[in-house]
């Protein structure tokens, strides 16, 4: 089958440059357009375009405008492939006046040097057309080839590029060939774009993502005594070409100036990328191996769902490696996500189902639904790693990573029909039931921001307010109705009372409300405050936003009390490897999903679940227990999920 394969493909080839060679160049270059722009509709890799051509540009193009380059992109390869066949058989005369040369002169006296030459270019313009119109200037020119698997439409690809003088290597052994050509004070032409894998060649900055690339042509040059000269060919109208010629690179001895020489190299591929976009090889996965990873994190607004987006993006920040090689960073992008009203929000979810296949390109179209300035950032957002919580975003982080290529993480269980799509992943607390989406990563615990160093800091903040932190041993964090709660007065009377009873015993307390707490509740808390002679400090959320509050007292006390009505709180207290204690006040129905929730922390012994009547009977067992470390446990299986997705 293979042979069958060889035969058929060097038959069609040999037919196409019969063709080619029989009518006139720009009748070819016509029909390699047109068949390209067919191509171009059926290829998955002008996603693969699009996607990096945003990442590396940004704002700077628009959706058409990117669109149009990589058509073009398209374009230019298969002129490209009819260009080699076509110029393979012009004598140096009609060669010489399809090529014009820029800063020749560099070239020149790189020559005169007598040293042997590296000419190092790169997937852009027709890059073999560089080394053909080199030859004409420095002799026979060495190329490492990329062998193809058919072995007849090798010979005959090798063939074109020796029809001018170059003379095709084979990698591998063909290496030990280059130095001894770079050795006798001869020519090679490199390629120096490409990534140089996971382990290998330098990390460095291109185009905006740090990425691997290969310090071969330089190891060479430095083995042998030779030059680097990098040089770029550009295809200017129909069949012409410009060659242009960079200033050559002499100094790569040491490892920073080898650091610098390949950043000069990169410089100047940038620049004439940043000019020519659409002639660079952008349909190809060039940063497969990338220690830049952008996260976006998608905001509804609710400071808990922001702040489990934000402790998922800060889970990123303790991964410091990949493949063994240190480096890694996280750009990171917050998008509060408005729409211009209610109807206009139910209207997007309702049609985004449709909408996510076709989301490439087309994130404008998505402005009759958002906030002007919401949607402005949606349609110039690029990234990595799309972080979402919530099930109300679910629609919109979809359709951002379409448009990126990005991975789609979200937290929360996606409503229907969303749950029985796939996502890189899904962090559905264990207490959720109903269908989830495949392969989710369960947890115990909604994802916080718990940060030792952060957290000793915010104690030390709030401790300044206070008489005598050291006595402070309970934390108070009171919460507020819900859509079928509603919290009394009464339990919370109760609950100062015994606190302030047995003050001698237990220690001093500190007590902060939610924006949720009724009014008459705050407004009895502060009309007590100055007889609570065992509170060391008050804050009522609704009147000090403080972000340090919350985490200061958590780090300060021994013993954290709870109110029952908030999952994320609680999830909170557990996760700062506290005592807990869950205080149930029976002032309404709670969703069933709470009481899983509950139950599950109880069997792992995390917390204590009570009756403000039995309150007294459970502080001092919980003076003298031990509590387990949920957090940590579940925090290193999601770094290690991350490290995997990375």
């Amino acid at each position: 089958m293979q042979s069958f394969l060889d035969q058929a493909a060097y038959r069609l080839l040999c037919g196409l440059l019969y063709l080619v060679r029989k009518v006139p160049v720009g009748v070819s270059l016509f029909f390699a357009r047109s068949a390209a722009c067919v191509f171009f509709y059926f290829s998955g890799r002008r996603r693969v375009a699009y996607a990096d051509l945003k990442a590396a540009f940004g704002k700077r193009y628009d959706e058409r405008a990117r669109w149009k380059i990589v058509k073009d992109h398209f374009a230019h390869i298969a002129q490209m492939g009819i260009e080699i066949m076509y110029f393979s058989a012009l004598n140096p005369q009609e060669f010489s006046r399809k090529v014009r040369w820029h800063h020749l002169d560099r070239f020149e006296k790189t020559i005169q040097k007598g040293k042997g030459v590296v000419l190092l270019t790169a997937h852009f313009g027709n890059w073999e057309i560089l080394h053909f119109a080199a030859v004409h200037f420095a002799g026979p020119v060495h190329v490492l080839e990329r062998s193809q698997k058919h072995k007849r439409l090798n010979d005959l690809l090798n063939d074109f590029r020796g029809a001018h003088g170059s003379v095709a290597t084979s990698r591998g052994m063909g290496v030990r060939e280059l130095l001894r050509v770079l050795k006798q004070k001869k020519y090679i032409a490199l390629l120096g774009d490409e990534d140089a894998g996971k382990s290998e060649g330098l990390i460095l900055p291109f185009l905006g993502r740090k990425t691997t690339v290969l310090t071969g042509p330089f190891e060479l040059a430095r083995r042998t005594g030779a030059l680097v000269l990098p040089g770029f060919s550009v295809r200017s109208e129909k069949d012409e070409h410009d060659c242009y010629v960079e200033e050559p690179i002499t100094r790569f001895e040491t490892p920073d100036e080898l650091n610098e020489a390949v950043k000069t190299y990169l410089a100047s591929l940038e620049r004439m990328i940043e000019k020519y976009p659409s002639q660079w090889f952008w349909a190809t996965k060039r940063w497969k191996y990338s220690w830049t990873k952008r996260l976006l994190i998608l905001s509804d607004g609710k400071p808990g769902h922001v702040k489990q987006s934000q402790a998922v993006a800060a889970s990123f920040q303790k991964v410091r490696s990949q493949f063994g090689r240190e480096g890694m960073e996280y750009p990171l992008e917050t998008i509060t996500v408005r729409y211009r009203s209610k109807w206009h929000e139910r209207l997007f979810k309702s049609l985004a189902f449709f909408f996510i296949p076709w989301a490439q390109g087309r994130l404008h179209w998505l402005k009759c639904f958002f906030e002007s300035e919401t949607a402005e950032r949606i349609r110039h957002a690029g990234a990595d790693f799309v972080i979402s919580s919530g099930s109300a975003l679910v629609p919109l982080n979809l359709c951002l990573a379409k448009e990126s290529r990005a991975k789609s993480i979200v937290l929360m269980k996606p409503g229907f029909p969303f749950n029985f799509f796939k996502y890189d992943l899904a962090l559905i607390p264990a207490h959720d039931q109903g269908t989830v989406p495949r392969e989710s990563f369960r947890t115990l615990l909604t994802p916080s921001l718990v940060d030792p160093g952060q957290w000793q800091d915010a104690r030390s903040r709030i401790s300044d307010e206070m008489e005598d932190p050291s006595k402070v041993k309970i934390g108070v964090f009171i919460g507020g109705v819900t859509r079928h709660y509603r919290m009394d007065m009464a339990p919370v009377e109760k609950l100062i009372s015994i606190l302030e009873r047995n003050r001698d015993s237990f220690g001093d307390y500190v007590v902060t409300t939610s924006r949720r707490t009724p009014k008459d509740i705050e407004v009895f808390l502060k009309s007590r405050k100055p007889h609570m002679k065992g509170c060391q400090m008050m804050v009522v959320a609704s009147e000090d936003s403080r972000s340090e509050v919350v985490p200061g007292m958590m780090a300060l006390a021994e013993i954290l009390i709870v109110t029952e009505d908030s999952i994320s709180m609680i999830s909170e207290a557990v996760s700062a490897a506290k005592k807990v204690i869950v205080l149930s006040l029976d002032s309404g129905r709670l969703p069933e999903k709470h009481r899983r929730f509950q139950e599950l922390l109880r069997e792992k012994k995390a917390v204590v679940v009570t009756r403000i009547d039995e309150v007294e009977k459970h502080l001092p067992y919980l003076k003298t227990s031990q509590v387990p470390d949920l957090f940590k446990d579940q925090e290193s299986s999601l770094c290690e999920r991350l490290e995997a997705m990375l």
